[in-house]
């Protein structure tokens, strides 16, 4: 069994052209319930008249321990510098915001829902997929009238009676598909549990940064309250009211 010492977390957020390690805060928020992946960055007063971003600049939030950091959110700045509720704060959305910008405005004949998406998303410049293999009949004629990639991509569903998820992750498009793991981690009671609730009927684990465990993956719990393996519904990583990096995890 490898064990993860989880000492002494690191970060490093980029927007646009600029990385910064310290002097902000953030949340990312991933969750199965919903398509698209969001974060927030908070910088201290002293940065506003250093930051010029624009909307849709690549950005990305990396964690981790020991000099390895991993993409915990990747994706594009959504509201600007001030731009969100907030004064020193940007958004960011996941690269579903390509495909909410996207029209699509054609006519689809003799073609699968696979055929179809893969299309649009063509048009939305992402060439990263992984869309299930499921075999559905051909549709001879299938009109798309001026719709986001998004609203096509469910007219898709609803013109098949289909509800398969999709969602990015790692900037790869899944649909009816889950991203590969490699490693089921162990969160333990008296190791690296912080607390476990159950607010609304949902379990909620807090626990250290855990830039690892993504929405979907199975993880370990070993807890009086509750022990086994479970999968994880919703993520939510960010800097509490102290400074210190806190992951909540949600099953």
């Amino acid at each position: 069994m490898e064990t993860i010492e989880l000492f002494y977390p690191q970060i490093a957020a980029r927007a646009g052209p600029y990385t910064f390690r310290q002097g902000i805060e953030f949340e990312i928020y991933s969750s199965k319930t919903s398509y698209f992946d969001w974060a927030k960055i908070r910088f201290t007063e002293e940065y506003e008249p250093k930051i010029s971003l624009a909307r849709k600049d690549p950005a990305a939030i990396e964690l981790g321990y020991n000099d390895a950091l991993e993409e915990v959110f990747t994706g594009f700045v959504s509201k600007p510098y001030n731009g969100g509720g907030f004064v020193n704060e940007i958004n960011l959305k996941d690269e579903m915001l390509l495909l909410e910008e996207t029209e699509i405005n054609d006519t689809f004949l003799d073609t699968t829902p696979q055929e179809m998406i893969s299309y649009f998303l063509g048009k939305a410049g992402v060439s990263r997929m992984k869309l299930a293999s499921t075999g559905y009949p051909r549709r001879k004629r299938l009109p798309i009238r001026k719709m986001s990639v998004v609203q096509a991509i469910n007219a898709v569903h609803a013109a098949w009676n289909i509800k398969p998820r999709f969602f990015f992750s790692g900037g790869v498009f899944y649909w009816d598909e889950k991203p590969e793991q490699s490693k089921v981690y162990t969160f333990e009671y008296g190791v690296n549990i912080l607390s476990l609730e159950r607010p609304g009927g949902v379990w909620e684990l807090t626990t250290v940064s855990t830039p690892f465990v993504k929405h979907s993956h199975k993880i370990n719990v070993i807890h009086p309250k509750v022990t086994g393996e479970v999968e994880v519904s919703k993520v939510v990583s960010m800097t509490n009211e102290d400074g210190f990096i806190r992951t909540k995890i949600y099953f």
